[in-house]
């Protein structure tokens, strides 16, 4: 059986003034696999829409110019200077 301490400063006194220091724990790889994961991140979860060819485009814009019917002013050096880089 351990000691009864009835003093504070022999109690203080018996303890370790300063954490003793451990080594960190060492970690190996482990022999079997691990369990394979449920999400799938090898392929997308549905299939992409392809996208909108230029004929298209240009018609869709022509048909909205035409239900405005109103003047309309295309500054087309701007739009060049802006989307001409490719």
């Amino acid at each position: 059986m351990g000691r009864i301490i009835t003093n504070l400063n022999e109690f203080m006194a018996s303890q370790p003034a300063t954490k003793p220091t451990t080594a960190p724990p060492k970690t190996t790889p482990s022999t079997t696999p691990s369990r394979p994961s449920p999400i799938r991140r090898d392929k997308p979860a549905v299939e992409p829409k392809p996208q909108a060819k230029i004929e298209d485009v240009v018609k869709k814009f022509m048909k909205e110019l035409k239900k405005k019917n109103q003047p309309f002013e295309l500054d087309l050096k701007k739009l060049k200077q802006e989307y001409g880089k490719n």
